[in-house]
């Protein structure tokens, strides 16, 4: 009988200490996405761009982020062009860390148009770009209103990622070559970054370079989506993508790279909000969340 009580107040125990997972707000997730489209195309060099950069900056003041403004340049295509990493810190003092990301620039040119007068003209980016940077905004409140266990959060907005040149790798993803080549602290445990997953027609497979270089972490986060009944998280490894996540791998992170690239309106004018979806970043989102809230 005495063992018997000593087991349910153990368990006791044990189930107050563990809170459950927060929810993921999908509907404020985008809210978010929308409002940096009505700011308009967020090119680098714009006046759009730094509107946005001072829409996540407030947001993530209001959330009680440590934030930090890492400037950097780079020559894109013969022109210096100023750049603005965006650094958002949670619960410093826990040395375990998440590392999630995302860019918030968006191409200037719709060079994927079928009419090339077309082809100079910004393009909007509501997938790609607003879709990742409105899933860190709304994690950065979650994660405000309650400390994870475990890990303390950094959440990275990349600038000039959406600059390059197709048969170029290197002249893609310059915020995070610089944030990389920079870095100089413990390296976290686990690095995230989100690209394109607005699409209302989600589906985003295994990235042959993410699984390549960081397996257990591919598979943590797609089986985590399995789990919660996720089917837009396909167990399949596809095409080799050069993304953000390429110069942390290069730095020496354990990165991956949530992303569909399946796309119809990548880099046209058509990437508009109609084509994304609430349940979309839901689904990334609330996938996020379990990564950083369940104990092991």
């Amino acid at each position: 009988m005495q063992r018997l009580v000593l087991l349910i107040l153990v368990s006791t125990v044990i189930f107050a200490c563990t809170k459950p997972v927060p929810g993921f707000d999908e509907a404020k997730a985008f809210e978010l996405l929308v409002v940096q489209c009505e700011i308009g195309p967020r090119f680098p060099g714009s006046e759009e761009i730094e509107l946005c950069r001072n829409l996540i900056i407030n947001e993530l003041s209001k959330h009680n982020a440590q934030i930090e403004e890492q400037h950097f340049s780079a020559i894109v295509q013969g022109k210096e062009i100023e750049g603005v990493n965006i650094i958002a810190s949670y619960y410093p003092r826990m040395s375990r860390r998440i590392l999630l990301a995302a860019h918030y620039d968006t191409r200037p040119w719709a060079d994927k148009e079928s009419d090339p007068a077309l082809h100079n003209s910004p393009i909007l980016g509501a997938n790609d770009a607003a879709s990742g940077v409105a899933v860190l905004l709304e994690l950065a409140a979650v994660i405000d209103r309650q400390e994870p266990a475990q890990y303390g959060i950094d959440l990275i907005f990349f600038d000039l990622e959406d600059m390059g040149e197709y048969d170029n790798n290197e002249s893609w993803c310059l915020g995070s070559q610089y944030f990389a080549d920079h870095y100089h602290k413990k390296l976290p445990e686990k690095a995230i970054v989100l690209d394109m997953i607005g699409d209302a027609d989600l589906q985003i497979d295994m990235e042959y370079l993410s699984y390549h270089n960081s397996p257990e972490l591919v598979n943590e986060v797609w089986n985590i989506a399995k789990e919660l009944g996720f089917s837009e998280f396909q167990p399949r490894i596809t095409k080799r993508i050069f993304d953000d996540h390429i110069p942390l791998i290069t730095a020496g992170f354990e990165a991956v790279d949530i992303i569909d690239f399946e796309y119809p309106a990548w880099h046209t004018l058509q990437d508009t909000p109609d084509k994304c979806s609430a349940h979309s970043l839901y689904v990334v989102g609330q996938t996020l969340l379990n990564l950083i809230y369940r104990e092991k």
